[in-house]
């Protein structure tokens, strides 16, 4: 019998960098381990909130300060999910101990020294520009690693009236979650929401004074086990961009997403030309009468809502990261 594969994962989480980096990390190494039989090890820097969440998963962790001081030793293969520019030292390390590179969604220019390069189809790819890159890039919507939940197709059920999920991130910094439910009630139509707390909010209090406020229309959840199947209840949602989008495209649900900086903007762009969802923009630059007037369209455009769908459904997405665990596999397996 063959020895184990090892594997190392490179990831932050934190109320600034959010738990996106954490989350597609851990669905990556769950792939892996699941389903080629593989170890896997967190090297990780941020708060005990996410770092919590990879233990919770079952796997280890190795908390450091700084990703440049890691020395490799017999790990077969190392993801990279950073915002963090490593030095040339981390990378002739990783050469010399043999340890193959690969990296998801990366705008630094550590993606260069790296010999599988994953993306969605996002139009920053092809500008980060690529001069000097010597491996394989995968650049399309079925390279984006979600949670095996989101691998299979789901029921949608039709609500009336209208369910609308607010989900808008792990710690939802701008507070995008209470400018919502504040929106909501200036919507005149019939409608219910669901908001997701997430682990790292901090205005929660305000959150549970508005949603009692607007009575039983609201209904206030944290630590949801089965995301997938909460959003294939729900008739449409509002997300903060991020893989909270991608997964409620994978679920076919229409979406409004708000973006909190201008590369969010720029990658949400994309399900917004596919039709999947509508993407506001950033944030800073959009009005309340802006929201209202695109929840007001979705919540009583039942055809809309379907066509959308539809187009999401189509797209494809949901076994990224069984798509991504089998390329590194492969590439492996030709190693001599």
């Amino acid at each position: 019998m063959a020895n184990k594969r090892h594997f190392l994962f490179f990831c932050e989480g934190s109320p600034e960098r959010g738990l996106g980096h954490v989350g597609r990390c851990l669905a990556l190494a769950v792939a892996v381990s699941g389903e080629h039989d593989c170890t896997c090890r967190f090297v990780f820097r941020g708060s005990a909130v996410a770092r919590d969440k990879i233990i919770s998963a079952g796997f280890e962790v190795t908390e450091v300060s700084d990703f440049n001081k890691w020395q490799f030793s017999d790990e077969d293969a190392a993801v990279l999910d950073l915002l963090v520019p490593l030095n040339a030292s981390f990378f002739r390390r990783a050469d010399t101990a043999g340890t193959l590179l690969c990296t998801l969604d990366d705008p630094t220019a550590n993606r260069l020294r790296c010999a599988l390069a994953f993306y969605p189809p996002v139009p920053q790819v092809i500008r980060l520009g690529w001069k000097g890159f010597g491996g394989e890039l995968f650049c399309d919507w079925n390279f984006i690693p979600l949670r095996k939940e989101f691998s299979a197709k789901v029921s949608h059920i039709q609500n009336a009236p209208p369910r609308v999920l607010l989900t808008l991130g792990g710690s939802d910094p701008e507070e995008f979650t209470l400018r919502i439910l504040n929106i909501l009630k200036y919507i005149s139509e019939s409608w219910t929401a669901v908001i997701i707390a997430g682990p790292m909010f901090n205005n929660l209090d305000k959150i549970k004074e508005i949603a009692v406020e607007l009575g039983d229309r609201v209904e206030l959840l944290s630590n949801v086990n089965n995301i997938a199947e909460l959003m294939s209840k729900s008739d449409l949602a509002v997300s903060s961009f991020g893989m909270t989008s991608y997964e409620l495209a994978a679920c076919g649900i229409p979406q409004l997403m708000i973006c909190l900086s201008d590369d969010h903007a720029r990658s949400a762009s994309a399900l917004h030309h596919a039709g999947a969802a509508v993407s506001l923009g950033k944030y800073d630059r959009v009005s309340d009468q802006d929201i209202i007037t695109n929840l007001k369209e979705l919540i009583s455009n039942q055809l809309l809502r379907t066509g959308m769908s539809t187009k999401a459904a189509r797209l494809g997405i949901g076994k990224g990261a069984s798509n991504i665990a089998s390329i590194i596999m492969h590439r492996l397996e030709l190693r001599p």
